[in-house]
């Protein structure tokens, strides 16, 4: 799942919010100018794709691969942190 930034219309944000594997991250949602909105969102490339069919404008935070990466870097730095205190 990629972090991604929609933007669009009251009607726009209604109609992505059906698409599968879209997750928005209600509590993010910020009114813009001319009645757009702007709203965060979880989405596989899939769901990327649908939203700018349903005329969202999609900007990619942060990749699928990103994201994967990171974990992986965060989660190999909280396995160190027990190793160095003796807990695993």
């Amino acid at each position: 799942m990629s972090l991604v930034q929609i933007e669009g219309s009251e009607d726009v944000l209604r109609a992505v919010q059906d698409i599968p594997e879209l997750h928005l991250v209600r509590s993010s949602l910020e009114a813009r100018t001319d009645y757009r909105y702007k709203v965060a969102a979880y989405a596989s490339d899939q769901a990327v794709d649908a939203a700018v069919a349903q005329g969202a404008e999609v900007t990619v935070l942060l990749s699928s691969e990103g994201a994967a990466e990171h974990h992986a870097r965060v989660s190999a730095e909280i396995g160190r942190g027990y190793a160095e205190r003796g807990e695993v």
